[in-house]
C-alpha cells in the first residue's frame, strides 16, 4: 500500500445510555461479556494496515476508557479526542489529529456486529471510487407524511445508510469545514453537501446499532449463531 493509501479509523463514542436505561453509555455495556466498544475496536484491528484509531469520547469517560484499554490489552495506536456536543463535532475534533493524506473510515462504536469483509470492502472501494457508504434496502413498507396527508412511496428508491462509511482524507476534512448543520445525521451527509458524489455499496443486515435493550439482545443471538 502506498504511503497515500494509509488507513485510518474513527470511532465515535460520544452516545449516551438514555435509551438504554443503563447508568454506562451504550457503547459500554456488555455483549458476550466484553464491552460493546472493545468488540468494535478488535474488528479494526484486524484490518489490515490500520495506522490508528481515533475515539472522540466525552471527558467525563476518558478515564473509564483508559482502564478498558489497559484491561483488554488495546495498543497505543487507539487515542482518544475530546468529543463534541454533536456527532459532526467529534469527528471534526478526530479528523484534526489525522493528516491530510489517506482514507479514513468513521464507523459507530455502538454497531459492534460489522464483519471485516465489509470494513475491508469500504477501504477498496473508497481506494477505487473515493468514498464508499455501507448500505441497506427496506424491508418494510414507506409512507410519506406531509402536510398531514400521507402517502405509500416505492421502498426500492430508498436505502438505510449504516456505517462504515470511507472516505479519502483529503475531501473529508474539506467537507467538515462547513458551519454545522441539523442535516447532517451521519458523515456522509456532511460529504454530500460539499458536492461530492457518494458511492452506496452493499452492506449488511446483522450489523445493526445498538440503542436499545432489545438490540443487545438480537445483537447476542446474532454472535451465537455466528459462532
Amino acid at each position: 500500500m502506498s504511503a497515500a493509501l494509509k488507513r485510518y479509523a474513527i470511532i465515535p463514542a460520544g452516545g449516551s445510555g438514555w435509551r438504554m436505561q443503563a447508568n454506562l453509555p451504550k457503547q459500554f455495556l456488555l455483549l458476550n461479556e466484553i464491552p460493546v466498544i472493545v468488540n468494535t475496536l478488535r474488528l479494526f484491528l484486524a484490518v489490515d494496515g490500520i495506522e490508528k484509531i481515533i475515539i472522540p469520547l466525552a471527558a467525563e469517560w476518558k478515564l473509564y476508557f483508559n482502564e478498558l484499554k489497559q484491561k483488554y490489552g488495546l495498543p497505543e495506536i487507539i487515542e482518544t479526542v475530546e468529543g463534541g456536543a454533536t456527532r459532526f463535532h467529534s469527528v471534526k475534533n478526530a479528523l484534526s489529529v489525522l493528516p491530510d493524506e489517506g482514507i479514513v473510515s468513521i464507523h459507530d462504536a455502538a454497531r459492534p456486529l460489522a464483519t471485516l469483509s465489509l470494513i475491508e470492502k469500504c477501504f477498496t472501494e473508497t481506494e477505487l471510487h473515493g468514498n464508499a457508504i455501507a448500505t441497506v434496502a427496506l424491508k418494510d413498507s414507506v409512507y410519506e407524511l406531509k402536510n398531514g396527508e400521507n402517502k405509500s412511496v416505492n421502498r426500492n428508491n430508498f436505502r438505510l445508510a449504516q456505517t462504515p462509511q470511507c472516505f479519502q482524507l483529503s475531501e473529508i476534512k474539506k467537507a467538515f469545514q462547513k458551519e454545522y448543520n441539523e442535516r447532517f445525521t451521519d458523515d456522509a451527509s456532511v460529504y454530500e453537501s460539499a458536492g461530492y458524489k457518494l458511492n452506496l455499496i452493499e452492506g449488511e443486515s446483522t450489523n445493526i446499532k445498538i440503542t436499545t435493550p432489545e438490540d443487545l439482545l438480537f445483537a447476542e443471538t446474532i454472535l451465537k449463531s455466528k459462532k
